[in-house]
């Protein structure tokens, strides 16, 4: 017994795909109305019965030696539906489940072929399952009116006998189940499978299957427009760029007091404090890096007794200062004896008496503040 499969018929193939796409174009301006139609198109599979072929030669006193069939075949339908709501459809089709042929050689010698052409009409209800927002499982069922075309031929040629051409036509019943993924709101494509009972005959067993692949188009939809942008407001206009804040200030204050210390002494007199107050005051409105106190003495003496005497003043200034709010991180003091003189060396020269030359060398006797800051505008 050898099986034959049939190449696909190209012809057939383009209409079932082709009707679709060609009546849509006739109702796409149609408002929805819920109809559509469609097209499918795959293989049928049948059963031609040996045993029941056998049977009829051997009443006819004919033996089967051997017997070559083909029962599948390429098959299709054309459709037309109406959505009765998002669940519920109804279908008309008309179907072609192809042809179906034996072979045989017989006893006494003979040979003879038999063929059967199977179509009809189908009247479907439909039940559509969402799975997810484009797919969906379809369950159908639903009446047909089936013929069969049977027909034979003989080698050689012999009286009529139990296979005799004729179309048997019944009504029978169907039904099938599939998957149906929507494309957008007006096409769709489908792949099913579906049982058909068939017709009593000569050579058929009592059904056939069909599998198949096929496109829906319903008329009056159409894709969802994509959505719109609302239209965004102007911008603002902006705001006029104000002016660069003025950069600071540098401010380089030198407080260089001639009154702050007695001859030989480094504590502070009171007329001092009052200047460092005043120091003081002024340093509370700027931001300050680094302030450097420096003493000197007037040139009386020896030189590494002016260099204490000339860094116990800064330091005692430091000090004040320090106990005035300044950080002690940012302030130095250092002395620097008579290396930095106000006066000449010929100044305050033969003044008489001692006094009076104290009293001259008094500009000396001093201590210089530098501070290195910024002052906001």
């Amino acid at each position: 017994m050898k099986h034959t499969h049939r190449f696909i018929k190209r012809p057939l193939t383009a209409l079932v795909f082709s009707t679709p796409l060609l009546l849509a174009g006739s109702f796409t301006l149609a408002q929805d109305s819920g109809f559509y139609i469609g097209g499918n198109y795959g293989e049928s599979y049948g059963r031609l019965s040996r045993a029941e072929v056998a049977e009829t030669f051997e009443a006819n006193g004919r033996q089967v030696l051997l017997l070559d069939k083909t029962d599948e075949d390429n098959a299709g339908k054309l459709l037309f539906g109406y959505d009765i709501n998002d669940v519920f459809a109804a279908e008309f089709s008309y179907f072609n489940l192809g042809k179906y042929q034996f072979n045989t050689t017989l006893a006494p010698a003979q040979n003879m072929r038999g063929r059967a052409a199977i179509e009809g009409f189908a009247l479907d209800l439909l039940t559509k399952m969402p799975i997810t927002d484009n797919l969906s499982a379809l369950l159908r069922a639903g009446v047909t009116r089936t013929s069969v075309t049977q027909s034979f031929s003989r080698f050689p040629v012999t009286p009529a006998n139990s296979f005799d051409d004729r179309t048997p036509r019944e009504f029978e019943g169907k039904a099938g189940f599939g998957l149906e993924y929507d494309f957008n709101e007006a096409l769709s494509a489908r792949a099913e499978l579906e049982y058909f009972n068939l017709p009593s005959s000569q050579m058929l067993g009592d059904s056939a299957h069909m599998a198949s692949v096929g496109l829906v188009y319903r008329f009056g939809r159409s894709a969802a427009p994509a959505p719109v942008a609302p239209t965004p407001a102007p911008a603002p206009r902006p705001e006029p760029t104000p002016p660069p804040a003025p950069e600071p200030e540098p401010v380089n204050i030198t407080l260089e007091s001639r009154a702050l210390f007695e001859f030989d002494d480094a504590t502070i007199s009171a007329s001092g404090r009052q200047e460092l107050d005043g120091l003081l005051r002024q340093l509370s409105e700027i931001d300050y890096d680094s302030t450097i106190v420096v003493g000197h003495t007037d040139r009386i003496g020896g030189r590494e007794y002016n260099l204490g005497l000339s860094q116990r003043r800064a330091d005692a200034v430091r000090n004040y200062l320090i106990e005035g709010g300044i950080r002690a991180n940012t302030i130095t003091a250092r002395g620097l004896a008579n290396d930095e003189s106000l006066l000449a060396p010929t100044d305050c020269r033969n003044l008489g008496s001692n006094q009076a030359t104290i009293d001259c060398l008094q500009p000396d006797r001093r201590v210089v503040v530098e501070i290195d800051g910024t002052r906001e505008p």
